[in-house]
């Protein structure tokens, strides 16, 4: 009875527009003062602070900045050339290079609406102009952005490792292969959908065009193999791979290819610690709702009651649980609010950790674009100036493929654990 009270207050307070931490905190609170045994009154602000004094965290505002400042730099414009010259002869090749552009996007950034912000702009007038019409062009950027969640460094994926206090590496190694089995899918349908509307090719580009694009992106193809490749061979923490990858942003952008001002920095961290407060106070606010639901032993009641459950059912709930939450709020809250409450069960279940990790990501990575309030519905209705009708009938099948991917992923663990 008490989780059932604890809960429908929080979605009460959700429901008529209360700030998510808000409603966390208010909801934890109030379960202190009603259920809870009595504590210290300064055991509350302690957990809180004790939520992001952690150092795993520092990689999350460290990749939101070197985000923010590759969406605003030409990073993002050479890639899109690059993939172009590569693939745009082929049968739906403007669409697999808007997907690929995407994927290397998201392997820099690990921001989803970054990638809409920053690739958006720039492919959606050529697969307009290619005949793909305005719906799919959008749908097909949108779900594409989610790319940069589940493809190494996701900020999702940091999240959840710090939640779970499980390896942050092995989380980037499982989502390598789910992010590029997602991105096959996107490819796969966008050939179909080509293929099936007669959709014209580009030109095939030359030898010379094909060198010349690859030249211009090295420095921007620079940034993913560098991070990477020093999470995985040991020589970086994420965190230590985060910093490198703000420092090399800057260096490339506002020396290399001169499109940021040194004097516009000022801006692009100021944007981005708005975002970092969000998520950090979300956080803090996670963290006093795990101590109290931890306390009150929610996370072990639920253990016992789906006891002797079926793995194959409680990853089902587990994704109903994620894609209703990601219905109403963000991907962020959702982990931070979900996980603690459901991890010990899907554990005892005999769930890999890592698998329920992809999982989780995948889940939330959908939400993203899932009425009526995933924010890339909100940030493509402002990059493309579609209405909010339009944007969601164009994403509509998307949404069915990603949820078909995701039951792959749910039911074939080897699929992001054959790397580890």
């Amino acid at each position: 009875m008490q989780i059932i009270v604890f809960a429908g207050l929080i979605f009460s307070l959700l429901l008529i527009g209360a700030p998510i931490f808000m409603a966390m905190l208010v909801g934890t609170f109030f379960g202190f003062e009603v259920f809870a045994p009595p504590i210290p009154s300064m055991s509350l602000p302690q957990r809180m602070v004790d939520s992001v004094n952690r150092f795993s965290l520092i990689a999350i505002p460290l990749f939101i900045f070197a985000a923010d400042i590759i969406a605003r730099g030409q990073i993002g414009k050479r890639l899109v050339r690059l993939t172009e010259v590569m693939v745009g002869h082929f049968t739906g090749g403007v669409a697999m290079a808007s997907v690929a552009a995407c994927a290397i996007f998201g392997a820099m950034a690990g921001i989803g609406p970054a990638a809409v912000v920053s690739i958006g702009p720039i492919v959606y007038p050529a697969l307009i102009r290619q005949g793909y019409g305005k719906g799919f062009s959008a749908g097909l950027i949108l779900s594409s952005a989610t790319l940069a969640m589940l493809i190494p460094p996701g900020v999702a994926m940091i999240l959840y490792s710090v939640e779970t206090n499980n390896s942050v590496g092995q989380m980037f190694i499982a989502g390598l292969t789910v992010g590029a089995f997602f991105a096959i899918v996107l490819m796969a349908y966008a050939w179909i959908y080509a293929r099936i509307r007669g959709i014209g090719k580009l030109p095939k580009a030359s030898s010379a065009e094909r060198i010349t694009a690859l030249k211009e992106s090295l420095w921007a193809l620079g940034l993913p193999v560098v991070v990477l490749g020093g999470i995985y061979s040991g020589a970086a923490t994420p965190s230590e791979a985060a910093a490198f990858a703000c420092a090399y942003a800057i260096f490339v952008e506002t020396t290399i290819y001169r499109q940021l001002k040194f004097h516009e920095l000022f801006k692009v961290s100021s944007q981005s610690m708005a975002t970092i407060a969000v998520l950090m106070i979300l956080i803090a606010a996670g963290g006093v709702m795990t101590y109290y639901m931890t306390l009150m032993q929610y996370p072990a009641q639920l253990s016992a009651t789906v006891a002797g459950v079926p793995a194959q059912l409680i990853l089902l709930s587990v994704n109903i649980a994620f894609l209703f939450a990601g219905m109403i709020i963000d991907p962020n809250s959702a982990i931070i609010v979900l996980t603690p409450l459901i991890y010990n069960a899907a554990i005892g279940a005999g769930i890999e950790p890592i698998h329920l990790g992809a999982v989780v990501v995948m889940n939330v990575a959908i939400g993203m674009i899932t009425p009526p309030f995933g924010l890339n519905i909100f940030i493509g209705m402002a990059t493309f100036r579609l209405g909010y009708g339009e944007i969601v009938r164009a994403i509509l099948p998307f949404v069915g493929i990603m949820i078909a991917a995701l039951l792959v992923i749910t039911y074939v663990p080897a699929l992001s654990l054959w790397l580890l």
